[in-house]
């Protein structure tokens, strides 16, 4: 099948590069363990609660981690969390679903007070599980390989990322999770990579050859030799490298090198490599893997993160960009054909998710009133749907609006040129644009960079890039082009304003082109 991509939430900045061990595996609904009611039963669940609290209490580790058993040792001593499991059972419930029940309403508790409090609620679907899996014996983990390898989960414990072994784990894969929950906390602190809510996780088999970069959130399945290459130098980008990025004034290159980030948390990282700004803020990484949207504060509270972080450096967010491998169950599916329920045309469909979002992001700018926001829409088909939403956005209160550009129907030469009557910006998709211009399947193909040098593709690229300048707008590239030496210096002939690349790749990138 070649090359997949992988795209959830980075936790830490590293890259790492190995075999892919599976650990997939989920609680199974167990039979009844107790008589409804009865008192062996609560004897039994006190006993068990008690036994993962010391469990808990004893993991041998420091710092945060530490800090993490603490408090996970704590919530599960609360006598309130043991009352409300006997009250589940007065009501007749097994003592796996009462158990579940008590669990679920305390989770549900902290996600109603959200911020720090909604991020522990997932520690309850740890600890109900604990509790059930002590019950009835089962206490075993997975048999780790001797040789290093990437660690591939559903899910990971605090107890479980405690444990790991930095000499043999490379990197954490999980399919579900989130940057600030416990688990990552300790990850981040082990420095090692990590990539949470990564969907499609559960395809990767064993043995698979994994490429993993936290900075952007992406994992490489079967990475091509070209995707290697990139990434050689990254982990341990040369001292020459580091220096040029953390001082670029001292040698000034023809574009701006804007970073690529899902997370507010990885702004940090996106500076200390010397980025300009931010190309592609992925906002679809707050919206995986729930069953209701964020909640407008939620938003809120996450993009103002973001505008501080960078103070007046221009940040591009692009609103919540929907395909399918991202589904979510809170959406109406909305088009059809080739670019049916993508981008713009899902939003539109759904007209309140992006008004929350954009009222959002209008609002964080209150909050950090010196940044430089510019948002954008993504796979937008036409001018008239570019018209639409630059209308929207400017009523929602935001300034600089631009589109991507990622079908070759809207890169010829008439379509762009009534798109630039409405927009400020324009930033070209280079991976959805190859695909679609040469046809390719994005269920069962990958984008080499062989494949957007194409003529085909090069010249949609040149007459978008010479409408923007005829207009005297700016145009950028936030695709995985971007991210390599040689088709940045082609863009960069051809008149583009930024590129756009994962963090990791930001300081070899410059020097290459300095």
């Amino acid at each position: 099948m070649g090359e997949r991509v992988l795209v959830g939430a980075g936790v830490g900045s590293g890259v790492a590069s190995g075999p892919a061990f599976v650990h997939l595996r989920s609680v199974e609904a167990l039979a009844e363990i107790s008589k409804p009611g009865a008192r062996i039963g609560l004897i039994a669940i006190r006993t068990a609660m008690d036994a993962v609290a010391v469990d808990l209490e004893n993991v041998k580790t420091t710092g945060d981690a530490l800090e993490v058993m603490q408090s996970l040792a704590m919530i599960i001593r609360d006598p309130a969390l043991f009352d409300a499991v006997k009250a589940h059972l007065s009501e007749g419930h097994d003592a796996s679903r009462a158990i579940r029940g008590a669990f679920n309403q305390f989770a549900r508790s902290l996600e109603a007070l959200g911020g720090y409090f909604a991020e522990r609620a997932g520690d309850l679907v740890y600890l109900s599980n604990r509790v059930i899996e002590e019950l009835v014996g089962r206490k075993d983990g997975p048999e780790f390989p001797t040789e290093p390898f990437i660690l591939v989960t559903e899910s990971l414990s605090p107890v479980d990322a405690a444990k790991l072994d930095p000499k043999r784990v490379l990197a954490v894969i999980t399919a579900e999770g989130t940057p600030t929950s416990h688990a990552s906390i300790i990850i981040r602190a082990a420095r090692l990579p990590m990539v949470v809510g990564a969907v499609g996780a559960p395809v990767i088999r064993p043995g698979q050859h994994l490429l993993v970069d936290a900075s952007s959130g992406q994992v490489f399945v079967e990475p091509t030799a070209d995707r290697e290459r990139q990434y050689q130098s990254a982990a341990n980008p040369p001292t020459e490298a580091l220096d040029l990025a953390r001082s670029p004034q001292s040698k000034p290159i023809a574009v701006k090198l804007f970073a690529n980030l899902g997370s507010s948390i990885e702004s940090k990282v996106a500076l200390q490599s010397g980025a300009d700004g931010v190309g592609l803020f992925r906002t679809e990484l707050l919206y995986l893997g729930r069953q209701e949207p964020p909640s407008f504060s939620e938003q809120v509270s996450e993009y103002a993160e973001l505008l501080r972080q960078f103070g007046s450096h221009r940040v591009i967010v692009r609103v919540l960009d929907l395909d399918f491998d991202k589904p979510l169950p809170f959406l109406v599916p909305s088009g059809t054909g080739r670019y049916a329920n993508r981008g713009l045309q899902v939003l539109l469909a759904n007209p309140q998710i992006l008004d929350t979002q954009l009222r959002a992001l209008a609002e964080a700018l209150t909050i950090a009133p010196m940044a430089d926001l510019w948002v954008m829409a993504p796979m937008v088909l036409n001018a008239a749907e570019a018209a639409t939403f630059a209308g929207i956005a400017r009523r929602a209160g935001l300034k600089h609006i631009g589109v991507m550009v990622e079908v070759p129907e809207l890169a010829e030469p008439t379509e762009i040129a009534k798109v630039l009557e409405h927009v400020d910006f324009l930033s070209i998709g280079t991976n959805d644009l190859t695909h679609y211009t040469l046809g390719l399947s994005r269920q069962s193909s990958a984008v080499t960079l062989a494949d957007t040098r194409r003529p085909e593709v090069m010249k949609l690229i040149e007459q978008v890039v010479a409408a923007a300048k005829k207009a005297g707008k700016p145009v950028g590239i936030c695709g995985e082009a971007a991210s390599d030496a040689e088709t940045a210096a082609m863009l960069i002939d051809l008149g583009v304003d930024s590129l756009s690349a994962s963090p990791a790749l930001l300081p070899g990138l410059r020097l290459a082109l300095a």
